[in-house]
């Protein structure tokens, strides 16, 4: 236990300047002064350096608030601090510490065995984010002597991004372990103990534990179940006095709990919850893990067999490949030449029957052409006869037709004619019925409108005497009902006003109460209406906040979106340069080896180059190695050098012999050796346009060299086609086909069995050089691709940083939104209740006062009634004898009149049904008349346009006759002349045949030969592209050149190449066959082994922290629940009987609400003061309400005492009588805590043993002056 020694303020509120208070010994201490001049700031500083946080309760909208705001004459503080200097007495404590040391041993434990599951799959930016504000949310920090923040550690993690697929580094805060102690809370008797506690403008906090930084939580622990924390009984604010009893009973539970010492255990209840839901969660992902590593190990484990497999396959699949590709070579090679000598005797063969082909065809075509023009004049004079038999056939079915139509119209008209007739004579004696019914409609009109009147005059007379006997009959049904009610009203009216007297009383005494009520709850009501008011505002700053910040967000998403497409673009143009280059630097290196080695020369070329040193001649290159020629003349240079451009350059004729000699010497073959020995002139004008000289791409002096050494070759004309070589008579032409015509006799032209190979030395040469200007290129292109792939991904990583810092705050905003909307709820049904409760005083009090003028009016109202109820019955009884004497006469005048009713009803039924069948008929005559009079206009119309057709269809016939007159003569004509045509055509026909038989032999014998040639020059072009796969086949997968493999491997006598190439195919399908192959498998199996038991221990820890964690919360809610049990029953009873004491009798009591957990249970208080019914808490009055609130809170100090306490004008609602008790309990519970009482009352001014004043000197400024009674 502590006592309070003083209290220094600086800066605080209205305490501008420093102020001490001094507290010395026990008793009472009272603080008092007028109005608004800062009294209850001692109390809000007290209770802000305990550690309150909520600004509310501390007067204030926010927790700068609490600083000194200025006044017109002082600038505002720049910080607020409170010390509060206590000191430990030898009363004993309350021991709980090797209960708490156990379960925070067990916490320690569990966070210790805790899983990272950040460090297994990667910390999200948003699951960091969220943990550092709910860590910066829940718990206030401060640092201690250097230590680490006590809620985070700021460390660097790879983190996933929000919305990215790629792993970035970044700096997020991650949860800290559990932290029993700063340091020792347990401090000896009579040891000095000051908490200090600063606030800057900034918003900075510190709080200091005898002047060293400490966490809140050390200062919650110092004082928890001591009443000064958390729901901190031992002071009571302004107002606070009454939510004790107007709290929920889940609220009003704390204060007990608080009394209970089991806060500290709900701290460590909740951090163990929170731990084993985390562990829950982080169990599920585990397993969830541990199952893909178990899925991926046992695939990294067939893949690795499979693997192992295929390398075996694979080995033995490249030695038959050596053996297959050497025989394919050499085998294809010597196919080559057998067909070459086939080919050439099958050209001749073809040629001599192409001649023959040509005389025939031109026969053939003669007769065929004139077979064809006989049949063309055949099928002219066929089409004319057709046409004219078609006209004559034509004309003679229209004469046939048009002469029915002219007997069919002349029948039509003679049938239209009788009709017409018969329906005039039909129409006359219609209009003659017509008359007749109009005259006889007239006559039936006039007898009913005569009949009609007659009943509507004994109509009006009937209801007249109905109307009269119907009134008579209701007023005696009237009088009779009168007088029954007359009767019995007068009897009824005196007991009503004996129960009207009664009534009233009740409700005047009810309505007095009711007025009390009204007042206390309009006030309550004001204040949370204020309350929901500021807590409406702020939402809605924070909700424009968080909309701003979320359009934040999506407009970087976005942005980030793009900078993830510009780098995904960016990688991807990357990925193709290096495919690209790689390409084309592997066919480079591929290309430049072979000319490293001269791989393309003929073999005495590469065996001079590689004995070069041997014979003491240093080659210039070969005569291709100094050509510069573009690719469309390169065949052209081909075919004028052909194998001298292999000649070897040599700088003297005394080299050239010693290469010659060495030749020679070695048997190394022969070749050509170019001598550039430097004395060639150069000519100095430039060679002509379309000289050969002109495609070479040399220097002057070589070209001298040229000209002397090929001088044929050089002196050549370069062409398009050789059909204009004519033009240059005597010279050498070559197309840039390769076909070389000499002084316009000598054609040299086809194709090479090189070129079908395609070997090309001047193309070798040119694709080189091309590859290396290439290869340079892609280089530098790459280059710059990898300088736009790291400056998109920094950009990247940059937006996602962003990202990370703007979700963080988003979240921190959307969490004060939610609290925001939370204490909002709480408020509005605050507001809802003291609205409700508001509403049911206020209809009661309405209800009451409408009720008094009722009862009083209703009280007078049946007197009166009483009297003229007994006048109204003998007037009744009088009117009912008059009243049916005259109902008798009326009865009979309505007989009479029912008769002559029904006589009149009956003639005027009559003449209507007589009008209305006469109407019927003069409407069906109508519609006769005017059917007939359609009818006949239309078939005179039709008659006229008959006789019109008649008159045109004579005409026609005419016209047609002369025609079907003439048609013999023609026939005979067209007969004669078709006749001759036929003759004609089957003597052409005969002539074409003949020369069509003789045709098709020739082309017969002609297409054997052509298909024999094409026979052979297909299988040469497959020998020769079988050839040319062969090798790339070879250089593909063995690496090396078909012919060094046919000269470098022998092949076995038995050696069967279809078997072999059977045997390959096999072995190739089932390396096929393996499929997808991951050839990093045994690496990576032994990295996922490794990984699944790392993973599988770490999957135990968690589980056996599980069962840690439900270990502790068990015994934490054991001991929390023994405790609550033992606090609540004794609190139960002092509460009981100082109720008694302080209302001098009645009854108050605390209950617990139904629930499945003690820990969980509302707390109700029932109050019955002396002389009352029990009625509900918040019916009491406000000095009930006070009393009752005081005797919950002496029971809790009588159970568990307090340091000290802080009372802020509770003694304000209590009269005179009930304040004397209060001071009298309050002065006998002194002598074991301090009480600090802010009042106004002068009778508890009177028992305080030390009296400080509260003055304001200077407006807005707080002053002290203490004063000791001995």
């Amino acid at each position: 236990m502590f006592r309070l020694q003083r209290l220094e303020i600086s800066g605080f509120k209205s305490f501008a300047d420093y102020t001490e208070i001094v507290f010395t010994g026990s008793g009472i201490t009272a603080v008092v002064g007028p109005n608004g001049c800062g009294k209850s700031n001692v109390s809000d500083a007290i209770s802000w350096v305990l550690g309150e946080q909520r600004a509310k309760s501390l007067r204030g909208g926010e927790m700068k608030d609490v600083v000194f705001a200025g006044t017109r004459d002082r600038k505002p503080g720049g910080m607020a601090e409170v010390v509060l200097h206590l000191v430990r007495d030898d009363s004993v404590a309350i021991s709980d510490e090797p209960e708490l040391e156990d379960i925070d041993e067990a916490l320690t434990g569990i966070d210790e065995a805790a899983v990272d599951m950040d460090l297994i799959e990667g910390v999200t930016a948003e699951d960091s984010a969220e943990d550092s504000v709910e860590d910066a949310v829940s718990e206030e920090i401060a640092p201690v002597d250097g230590e680490e923040p006590a809620v985070g550690d700021v460390e660097t993690v790879k983190a996933a991004q929000v919305g990215s697929a790629q792993v970035v580094e970044t700096r997020v805060k991650t949860k800290r372990h559990w932290r029993p102690r700063s340091f020792a809370l347990d401090f000896a008797p009579g040891e000095a103990v000051s908490v200090t506690r600063r606030l800057y403008l900034s918003g900075e906090s510190e709080y200091l534990l005898n002047g060293k930084a400490c966490r809140l939580r050390d200062i919650s622990d110092l004082f928890a179940g001591t009443g000064l924390s958390g729901s901190h009984y031992a002071i009571i604010e302004q107002g606070r006095i009454g939510q004790i009893l107007s709290a929920k009973p889940t609220d009003r539970r704390n204060l007990i709990e608080e009394a209970a010492g089991i806060s500290k255990f709900r701290t460590r209840q909740r951090a163990a919850e929170t731990r084993l839901d985390s562990a829950k969660s982080n169990l599920s992902r585990i397993t969830d893990i541990v199952s893909e590593v178990d899925t991926r190990v046992n695939s990294l484990r067939r893949q690795a067999a499979k693997t192992r497999r295929f390398k075996i396959l694979q080995e033995e699949f490249r030695v038959l490949l050596r053996q297959l590709y050497a025989a394919e070579g050499k085998h294809f090679t010597e196919l080559s030449t057998t067909l070459e000598a086939q080919h050439a005797q099958a050209v001749e063969e073809e040629n001599a029957l192409r001649t023959q082909l040509t005389k025939g065809e031109e026969g053939a075509r003669e007769a065929t052409q004139a077979a064809r023009r006989a049949e063309e004049s055949l099928a002219e004079l066929r089409k004319i006869h057709s046409d004219n038999a078609l006209s004559r056939d034509r004309a003679e079915r229209e004469h046939v037709y048009k002469s029915e139509q002219v007997v069919a119209l002349n029948d039509r008209i003679a049938s239209l004619n009788g009709e017409i007739e018969a329906g005039t004579i039909r129409l006359e004696s219609i209009a003659a019925d017509f008359e007749r019914l109009t005259a006889e409609d007239r006559e039936q009109l006039a007898e009913l409108e005569a009949a009609e009147g007659e009943l509507r005059t004994a109509d009006e007379a009937h209801r007249g005497v109905l109307s009269a006997v119907t009134r008579i009959e209701a007023e005696i049904e009237s009088s009779r009902a009168e007088l029954i009610q007359h009767t019995s009203a007068a009897e009824r009216f005196d007991e009503i006003g004996r129960q009207l007297e009664i009534n009233l009383e009740k409700v005047r005494n009810r309505l007095s109460g009711l007025e009390v009520e009204a007042g206390r709850a309009d006030q309550n009501l004001k204040d949370h209406e204020t309350k929901v008011a500021e807590l409406s505002a702020n939402l809605a700053a924070e909700r424009a906040k968080l909309e701003s910040l979320t359009n934040e967000k999506n407009d970087l998403l976005k942005e980030t979106g793009d900078a993830r497409e510009h780098l995904r673009e960016a990688e991807s143009s990357h990925r193709g340069l290096a495919d690209e280059f790689a390409a084309k630097k592997h066919r480079l290196d591929t290309l430049s080896e072979l000319e490293e080695k001269r791989a393309v020369y003929a073999p005495q070329v590469q065996k001079l180059f590689a004995a070069s040193e041997e014979i003491g001649v240093e080659f210039k290159g070969v005569l291709a190695d100094h050509l510069k020629v573009d690719e469309t003349a390169e065949k052209a240079v081909e075919a004028l050098f052909g194998n001298f451009l292999e000649s070897v350059v040599v700088s003297s004729l005394a080299d050239a012999k010693r290469v010659s000699g060495w030749l020679r010497a070695n048997n190394a073959g022969r070749t050509a050796l170019l001598i550039n020995s430097g004395d060639a002139h150069a000519t100095v004008d430039s060679p002509a346009q379309n000289s050969i000289e002109s495609y070479l791409g040399v220097s002057p002096e070589f070209a001298a060299v040229l000209r002397s050494a090929f001088p044929n070759e050089m002196s050549a004309i370069v062409v398009d086609d050789l059909a204009g070589a004519a033009s240059f008579p005597g010279s050498m032409a070559v197309s840039f086909a390769g076909d070389i015509l000499i002084g316009g006799r000598v054609l040299i032209g086809g194709g090479t069995q090189e070129e079908g190979a395609n070997q090309s030395l001047l193309a070798f040469k040119r694709e080189l050089t091309i590859l290396a200007s290439e290869v340079a290129e892609l280089s530098s292109g790459i280059d710059a691709a990898i300088a736009a792939v790291d400056s998109a991904r920094e950009n990247l990583v940059q937006l996602e940083g962003k990202t990370v810092d703007l979700q963080s705050l988003l979240i921190k905003v959307d969490r004060g939104i939610h609290g925001l909307e939370i204490q909002l709820h709480a408020a509005k049904e605050e507001i809802d209740r003291a609205t409700r409760h508001r509403k049911v005083v206020g209809e009661e009090s309405e209800q009451s006062t409408l009720e008094i003028a009722d009862l009083e009016e209703r009280i007078a109202d049946a007197a009166d009634n009483r009297t003229s109820a007994e006048n109204a019955r003998k007037e009744s009884a009088a009117s009912l004898e008059t009243v049916a004497a005259t109902l008798l006469a009326e009865r009979s005048a309505l007989e009479a009149a029912n008769l002559v009713l029904n006589e009149k009803r009956t003639a005027a039924a009559t003449s209507g049904e007589r009008r209305r069948s006469v109407k019927a008929a003069l409407g069906r005559v109508e519609a006769q008349r005017t059917d007939f009079e359609s009818r006949i206009t239309n078939q005179r119309t039709e008659v006229i346009e008959a006789e019109e057709k008649l008159r045109a269809l004579h005409a026609s016939i005419t016209e047609i006759t002369d025609k079907i007159a003439a048609a013999p003569d023609a026939v005979a004509a067209e007969t004669t002349d078709l006749n001759a045509a036929i003759d004609a055509l089957a003597l052409a026909r005969a002539d074409a045949d003949r020369s069509s038989e003789d045709l098709a032999e020739i082309n017969r014998r002609t297409a054997d030969a052509m298909n024999h040639r094409a026979e052979i020059e297909v299988r040469q072009a497959e020998a020769v592209t079988e050839l040319k796969n062969a090798g790339e086949n070879c250089q593909q997968e063995l690496n090396i050149a078909l012919p060094d493999l046919v000269a470098s491997t022998e092949i076995a006598e038995d050696f069967v190449l279809e078997t072999a190439r059977s045997d390959a195919e096999s072995l190739r399908e089932r390396l096929d066959g393996f499929g997808a192959l991951n050839m990093l498998a045994l690496e990576e199996l032994a990295e996922a082994e490794e990984r699944q038991i790392f993973l599988t221990t770490q999957r135990d820890d968690i589980v056996q922290s599980i069962a840690a964690t439900e270990e502790a919360l068990k015994e934490i809610k054991h001991r929390s629940r023994e405790r609550f049990r033992q606090a609540f029953e004794a609190i139960n009873e002092n509460f009981q009987e100082f109720f008694r004491e302080l209302f001098g009798g009645g009854q108050g009591q605390m209950t617990l609400l139904e629930s499945d957990d003690i820990l969980e249970a509302g707390i109700e208080v029932v109050a019955q003061p002396p002389g009352k019914r029990l009625q509900n808490i918040l019916l009491l009055s406000g000095g009930e309400k006070a009393m009752t609130a005081i005797a919950l809170v002496m029971a809790i100090f009588k159970y568990r005492p307090s340091p000290f306490c802080l009372l802020d004008e509770v003694d304000a609602p209590l009269d005179e009588a009930n304040v004397g008790r209060f001071v009298n309990k309050i002065a006998g519970m002194a002598e074991k805590t301090q009480f600090i009482v802010i009042t106004h009352n002068k009778r508890t001014m009177e028992a305080a043993r030390a009296l400080y004043g509260v003055t304001m000197q200077e407006p807005g400024v707080s002053k002290i002056v203490s004063v000791k009674f001995e």
